[in-house]
């Protein structure tokens, strides 16, 4: 996929990264989206729509979701995050882009609305974020192209997540782990009340199984809701459960599609930095790039890798809210990896390098860490190239990116 000619909508939504800003601007809130959506028109009212939360699986869950109703001869529009390499994998149809003319067309809608609102004192600049400005964008892309259905990825949370202003058909939930903590809290329990914000009246869900302080978060606001709450109870691989997940959410709201649909429309899904394997690039054997960044998720990866026959030399990076301990236990405990490289995955998202030095620390495995990100890529690609190595790229869909971006550069 090649990224569309977004780049004077880019440069007007970077004004708008608030990481600098106000400590006090720096929270969530839905009145930002409720005053913008209002002023729109109300695009997110235009379509049927399918909410997904979760820590891990939800662009999996997502892309499911569209690929079944693209299959049952549905058009479709979806909002990802983040994206790996390109901004138009956020927003579009879920199999690709949207026409250009499409995301000029809403830019313009976009921009001229927002600054109106600024300048006639309806909205404070300071508070509005680069992802609300996404997900209107993404709201207005789908109103313009007039698709069937729109599938809504959670950005971070959910009560107060800018997608929360949509009236879904039904909600899907990945497995909810540790993260965020600093904005969602410190337990599982109060993480699940954010994530189960999504909930609404009589609004069916679909869930992954889930640990019993989550489930029990869940079922009491899907009871406090008249929601229906349906956990999967079969076995297998995360990809097996989000597929599942995903199926029965559009039987939900589309009980007509047979199972054998379901089936088609996942197994044409495909998505960039989950389990991708990349051949052939720079003389070294294989690159495996998974984006997984929670315990689990991690557990998940390995477990494949192991079935597989997979290993080689591991580069990781997280973000600085991410349960970098836990990762490490199931990456140090697998085996699998002959040296650990550790770096920050980009710039735009806070890393703490040392801490991550301390918790890979460990006498049978080399480990090297480097916080220039850039420049410590090309360095491992090239030892790799070098050494005939394997590389296992994992962490972050930042740092999925960013080596993406280097293999790109050394073709």
């Amino acid at each position: 996929m090649v990224d569309l000619d977004l780049v004077d909508f880019n440069e007007w939504l970077s004004g708008y990264i608030n990481f600098e800003r106000k400590p006090e601007t720096k929270m969530f809130r839905l009145s930002t989206m409720e005053k913008l959506c209002a002023a729109l028109g109300h695009p997110e009212k235009e379509s049927p729509c399918f909410h997904v939360a979760g820590s891990k699986g939800k662009g999996t869950i997502s892309a499911d979701i569209a690929g079944i109703l693209r299959e049952a001869g549905y058009t479709t529009g979806v909002l990802a995050s983040p994206h790996v390499l390109h901004f138009v994998e956020r927003v579009g149809t879920g199999d690709g882009p949207f026409s250009q003319e499409i995301y000029d067309q809403a830019f313009l809608e976009l921009k001229t609305t927002v600054e109106k609102l600024i300048t006639s004192g309806e909205l404070d600049e300071e508070l509005v974020s680069w992802f609300e400005l996404t997900t209107a964008f993404a709201m207005l892309c789908f109103k313009i192209a007039k698709v069937d259905y729109t599938i809504y990825e959670v950005g971070m949370g959910g009560r107060l997540d800018a997608t929360n202003i949509i009236m879904p058909k039904a909600c899907a939930f990945g497995p909810i782990e540790l993260e965020h903590t600093k904005v969602l809290g410190n337990t599982l329990a109060e993480i699940a009340a954010e994530k189960a914000g999504i909930i609404k009246e009589r609004v069916p869900c679909i869930s992954v199984p889930q640990a019993p302080e989550v489930a029990t978060v869940f079922e009491k606001v899907a009871a406090d809701h008249n929601a229906e709450l349906t956990f999967i109870t079969e076995k297998g691989n995360y990809l097996e459960q989000d597929a599942l997940v995903a199926k029965l959410a559009v039987q939900k709201v589309l009980p007509e599609i047979s199972d054998e649909t379901c089936e088609r429309g996942i197994s044409k899904v495909s998505l960039p930095g989950r389990f991708e394997k990349i051949s052939g690039e720079m003389g070294i054997p294989y690159i495996l790039i998974d984006v997984a960044h929670t315990e689990n998720s991690i557990r998940q990866v390995i477990s494949r890798m192991q079935q597989e026959k997979i290993s080689g030399e591991l580069l990781f990076g997280c973000a600085e809210d991410k349960n970098v301990e836990g990762m490490a236990r199931e990456i140090l405990g697998s085996g699998l990896f002959s040296k650990i490289y550790l770096t920050r995955p980009s710039d735009f998202k806070e890393s703490d390098i040392d801490k991550m030095q301390a918790v890979f620390k460990n006498q049978n495995t080399p480990v090297m860490a480097d916080p220039d990100y850039k420049n410590f890529i090309q360095k491992v690609l090239h030892k790799a190239s070098q050494n005939k190595t394997p590389l296992i790229v994992l962490g972050s869909f930042y740092l999925a990116g960013e080596v993406k971006k280097a293999l790109a550069e050394n073709r």
